[in-house]
């Protein structure tokens, strides 16, 4: 079995930020905040955003022998054995 997760794309977070901008209770003020399923969620600092170069990898569970499609940065795409051409990303970094 092949599992991949959907990923979103720059076209459909442009379409969140307008519908946000017409929210009343959002305001230039709003802080953003990722839900990691912890207790508590993480800030996202206004630096944290970037671009950069990723490649998909693919790794078969062990167990049930399904396989699961990731995104590695490339830095570390020779690790995790990536393949195809490397493609422009945006990335948050979440570091806490």
């Amino acid at each position: 079995m092949n599992n991949q997760v959907n990923v979103m794309t720059f076209s459909q977070l442009k379409k969140i930020v307008e519908e946000l901008s017409e929210n009343n209770e959002i305001m230039d003020t709003t802080k953003i905040f990722i839900d990691t399923g912890w207790d508590s969620v993480q800030e996202v600092d206004p630096k944290a955003i970037s671009i950069e170069k990723v490649k998909q990898f693919k790794v078969q569970d062990e167990l049930t022998k399904d396989v699961f499609s990731g995104y590695s940065l490339l830095e570390k795409a020779e690790r995790m054995e990536a393949e195809g051409e490397p493609e422009a990303a945006i990335i948050i970094r979440n570091l806490y």
